[in-house]
């Protein structure tokens, strides 16, 4: 298990990350399926394990304003990931210390069912290439005792990075950003993420 969080955090990242929480630019979208906090804090299960989110900080870049969120599995930092939000949708432009040539778009604003972007991009020197769709809007999901409304579902198959493909499956809901996500790797082990715990105080 601990090899496959290591294949989800790493190159996969830059699909979904371990979450993507930004706010529609100011007379945008009024979509909220990526409520952004200062304290933000998102506490998921991987199997036995838990990886918890945290938005670390924001900074201006020209007119944009980029968003660090760090992922963290037990106390061990293991990725960093930032992404801007463009009146057209959230884009991740970096992984770690390397870039992603171009951004890549992580969800289209405002959210269409049925909505479909191509991905052609880098990260680093690693080719990511692959076709993304919103497959159902204002579905209701369950994850144990929560039930979440007008949740929206992104999925790519076999997204290809660098030669290795995965299927990619992400919920987000509204307010809290992503509440599942779903990797089937290649030779198809499966890794589901699922949210525990959501604070922003």
């Amino acid at each position: 298990m601990t090899r496959a969080i290591r294949s989800v955090l790493g190159a996969v990242a830059v699909l979904v990350g371990g979450a993507l929480l930004a706010q529609p630019p100011k007379g945008g979208s009024t979509d909220t399926y990526f409520p952004l906090k200062a304290k933000a804090k998102w506490v998921y299960k991987v199997g036995d394990n838990e990886v918890t989110v945290q938005v670390v900080k924001s900074e201006k870049k020209g007119n944009e304003e980029l968003f660090q969120l760090d992922t963290f599995v037990g106390k061990d930092a293991k990725t960093s990931e930032w992404c801007v939000v463009k009146a057209d949708g959230v884009y991740r432009t970096k992984v770690k210390d390397d870039e992603v040539t171009p951004p890549v778009k992580v969800l289209p604003l405002p959210v269409k069912k049925d909505d479909t972007w191509d991905i052609n991009s880098t990260l680093g020197a690693q080719p990511i290439k692959g076709t993304m769709k919103i497959k159902s809007v204002g579905e209701k999901l369950t994850i144990g005792s929560a039930t979440f409304e007008n949740v929206v579902l992104v999925e790519g198959e076999n997204i290809d990075v660098s030669g290795a493909k995965a299927t990619v499956r992400v919920w987000f809901a509204k307010d809290k950003g992503i509440v599942k996500e779903e990797f089937v790797l290649q030779g198809g082990e499966k890794v589901t993420i699922e949210l525990k715990e959501y604070t922003d105080k």
